[in-house]
């Protein structure tokens, strides 16, 4: 698997864009990224609907080709960790986390993250916040547009492009201005939300090839 890159500089700060959907900061030696809604496809089976078991192990198999790939000493999850309640895909997550003992992983409460903290700080979470400050960013779930200097998720950002065939595909994307990064979700099993147009914005779509500039 080949991680391709996109190096930026925002708010005076080089970041690393990757065709993973997350980023890496290599000055705080952080990989950041969003929406990795554990449980959500063990939650959609449990309702009738039958989907894949071992889609959020992807997800897991992902994560950890970039945690070995990047000098890791710190990952924030930028909210919705968790989908609904607790189930064997967050167990999974838990094995997971006793691999990577040395990191501290740091939670930035979304809306579905609604487990009680201490149930997350016992998967091995260092901490649990609802935003979080460093080197001038501020880290929430929720994009406010009205902010400075922001990384959120939330929305699953993505992008339409057309094919000179005249047909149409939906890319996930970095929604990149010059006060805020929005990041797509990291789990495969979400939607797009490719309808929200931000002022000034470039988005940086996400292929399995790279990554290309949409305007």
């Amino acid at each position: 698997m080949i991680i391709h890159e996109q190096e930026i500089t925002w708010a005076t700060h080089k970041l690393i864009l990757t065709n993973k959907k997350a980023i890496y900061w290599p000055a705080q030696r952080t990989l950041i990224l969003s929406d990795v809604h554990l449980g959500k496809a063990a939650h959609f089976r449990r309702n009738g609907i039958p989907i894949p078991s071992k889609i959020h192990q992807k997800d897991l198999d992902i994560l950890e080709i970039l945690l070995n790939h990047y000098t890791v000493y710190k990952v924030i999850v930028v909210g919705d960790l968790i989908h609904a309640n607790a189930n064997g895909e967050v167990l999974d997550f838990k094995n997971f986390l006793y691999k990577f003992q040395t990191i501290e992983f740091v939670l930035i409460k979304g809306n579905h993250d609604r487990i009680a903290d201490r149930k997350i700080l016992d998967l091995g979470f260092r901490s649990v916040c609802d935003e979080l400050h460093i080197e001038g960013i501020t880290f929430v779930h929720e994009p406010d547009k009205s902010a400075k200097f922001q990384i959120s998720g939330h929305i699953h950002p993505g992008v339409t492009v057309k094919l000179p065939t005249n047909k149409y595909f939906r890319l996930p994307a970095y929604v990149v201005s010059e006060d805020m990064i929005i990041l797509p979700a990291f789990s495969q099993f979400t939607g797009l939300d490719t309808k929200q147009v931000f002022e000034k914005a470039v988005n940086y779509a996400v292929l399995d090839t790279g990554i290309i500039v949409v305007k």
